[in-house]
């Protein structure tokens, strides 16, 4: 497999949260540190984009793109990965998302070309866990000066990204997002990682 860094996105202000949920903590850890433990053995170096401390893990900032959302994470992943000895790829993936598919990379990156790479799953992106080539940063920069459209599915179609049909029971873990207090509710009644 060639060399592959990693990005979490953790810099969105949580407003159906009500708190910043990356720092909440879910069976005695931070959510954050959750996404940290299933990602970072997929990736030979581990980034956050936002304003967390992880031990051994960068922590970058979006100037000077700051409050342009995750494109503005992503594009300081990009610069951040491309200045990293023999890396030529960033896989994505958000802080909220506690039981990660610990084989998320592998399915991303089997058949790389030289497009960005997303999984689909019953005909929907998951646009935050993509595969990204370190050169698309100056698209990447180019829609963030535009400011017409930052989303992420945007951004994807914009570099003509190859989708990874696949299904859920083929991945080892799930999406499963904690956006509001009502999904963590949820997650705990369900028996969080004990199901992962």
């Amino acid at each position: 497999m060639k060399n592959i860094a990693g990005l979490i996105y953790a810099g969105g202000q949580s407003r159906r949260f009500g708190e910043n949920k990356a720092e909440v903590v879910v069976e005695d850890k931070r959510l954050i540190d959750h996404v940290v433990t299933r990602f970072r053995p997929q990736v030979t170096a581990l980034a956050i984009a936002g304003p967390i401390t992880v031990p051994d893990t960068v922590c970058l900032r979006d100037e000077p793109h700051r409050g342009k959302g995750p494109l503005a994470g992503l594009h300081a992943g990009l610069k951040w990965a491309s200045a990293l000895p023999n890396v030529e790829w960033l896989a994505t993936t958000p802080c909220d998302v506690p039981l990660l598919p610990i084989d998320l990379v592998i399915h991303l990156s089997d058949g790389l070309a030289d497009k960005p790479r997303v999984l689909r799953i019953e005909d929907q992106w998951q646009t935050g866990c993509a595969l990204w080539p370190v050169t698309s940063s100056r698209t990447i920069e180019e829609i963030l000066i535009a400011a017409a459209d930052l989303s992420l599915h945007t951004a994807l179609r914009s570099l003509g990204a190859e989708q990874v049909d696949t299904q859920q029971s083929l991945l080892d873990g799930s999406f499963l997002n904690i956006n509001t207090r009502a999904d963590l509710a949820a997650y705990k009644q369900e028996g969080g990682t004990a199901h992962g």
